[in-house]
Formats: structure tokens, sequence, C-alpha cells
């Protein structure tokens, strides 16, 4: 029971290292007791020299384990540098924006207007109504000069050059489509065009007293069947010649 009074007294008091030391010896064999209250009192010195505390680091950390934890690291500073970087540059391109000219309307779509891409076609977008109605929309065209900066900057920085890419392909297709549109029309008018003159052709052709009245029927079934005016009067001729070789008189 006494040595348990010993051990609770000496778990209450852990930091009294000198005292602990010396109960220690106490209840050693008394041939080492002198040895044992010495080193005690030497341990309670050592404790107490901060030079010894750090050579005793030094001993235990040969491998270089016991290192404090760097404040930052390498990618910490390098991420804040590159932030600094991003800061300053934006800071410089903004101190070179020019003054945007839009007042209260923004871009909201664009397009170049010739291949070189120095035409800019432009929408903008009005504030919207006390009433909550959208506001109205215009469209404005711009050339890459001096004169236009400002607008050809900030059309730029609000639609994109990605979306104005976009766009312009799109315009690009819709215009090829117009185009083939406008070619098919065309030609369809032409092609009634020549079919209404070919049938007024042979009506003429007909009322000619030659070919009303000439016996080559075959050629005359040609006229009927022409396909081209060309085709029709190479037909015609034919018909007169060969009345004319057989004495028949050929008239209007």
């Amino acid at each position: 029971m006494a040595e348990d009074n010993v051990i609770q007294e000496v778990e209450l008091q852990p930091a009294d290292t000198a005292a602990e030391d010396l109960e220690t010896a106490k209840r050693q064999d008394p041939k080492d007791a002198a040895s044992s209250e010495a080193e005690g009192v030497n341990r309670a010195m050592d404790s107490r020299d901060p030079d010894f505390q750090q050579a005793e680091v030094k001993e235990k950390d040969r491998l270089g384990l016991a290192r404090k934890d760097p404040e930052t690291t390498n990618w910490e500073r390098k991420q804040e540098a590159d932030n600094k970087n991003v800061k300053a540059q934006e800071k410089k391109e903004k101190a070179k924006e020019p003054r945007y000219p839009f007042n209260d309307a923004e871009p909201i779509f664009a397009y170049y207007g010739n291949d070189k891409r120095t035409l800019l076609f432009f929408v903008l977008r009005h504030p919207d109504g006390p009433g909550g109605q959208p506001g109205p929309t215009d469209t404005h065209q711009i050339h890459k000069s001096q004169e236009h900066d400002p607008a050809w900057y900030w059309v730029h920085k609000f639609v994109g050059q990605d979306e104005i890419n976009k766009n312009t392909n799109k315009e690009i297709d819709r215009l090829n489509k117009l185009r083939k549109k406008d070619e098919m029309a065309d030609k369809d008018r032409k092609h009634k065009m020549d079919q209404e003159a070919l049938f007024q052709a042979k009506i003429d052709a007909f009322e000619m007293d030659v070919i009303r009245k000439t016996t080559f029927r075959d050629l005359k079934s040609n006229i009927r069947r022409s396909k081209s005016i060309m085709e029709l009067t190479a037909y015609v001729g034919a018909i007169i010649a060969m009345e004319k070789m057989n004495g028949t008189k050929a008239t209007d």
C-alpha cells in the first residue's frame, strides 16, 4: 500500500523531476543509492540548460526529421506570384481601355461584314423601359479605323472574339443559302421566259404561209417539237429553202 501511495503522488506531481529521482533512489539498493541520487541531480540540472536540450535534439534528429514546417510551400509562393502578375496585367489593360462610347446601351451581337474582317456589324440593346419591357435594339456598322477604335474595342470585349467568329460563319452560311436560292430562282425565271419566247416563236412560224402550206410535214413537225428558238429557226429555214428549190414562192 505504501508503494501505491508513492506512485500516485509521483503521477500527481510529474513536474518535480528531482524529487521523483530522489524518491526512486531511496527505494533502490543502498549500494546504488548514491549514484542514483547523483544521476537525478544531473538530470535536473540538464533540464534547466538550454544548450544541453538543443544538443540532445540534434543528437536525436541526425536524419533531419524534426524540422519546422515551412511557412509557405514553393507551390503557394508560385501561385501568389502568378496572382500578382495577373492583377498587374489586368490593371495595365484597364489603364489602356478607351472610353466606353455606347452610354447605357450594351453590345449583344456582332459579326464581320467582309472577308478582310475590317467591317463589323453589331447590335446594341438599350436599357429596359420603366414598365419592365425589354429595351429596344438597333444595328450599327463600323470599320477598323482609328475613328472607330473605342467602339471596335468594346464590341469585341462584350461579345467576345470567339462568338463574333461563330456569328460570322453563320452569317456566311446564311448568305450562301440565300445566294443559291436566288440563283435557282433566276434560273427558273430565265427558263420560264425562254419557254414563253419559244412558244411565241412557234406561233409566229406557223402563221407564215410557206410553213402553213408546206408539204414537208416532217420538217413542220420538227418546228412544233423544237426545244429552242435556234432549233426552230433552223427548221423554218430548211422549209423555206426546200420550197424555193421546188419553185414554191416563200411568203410571210
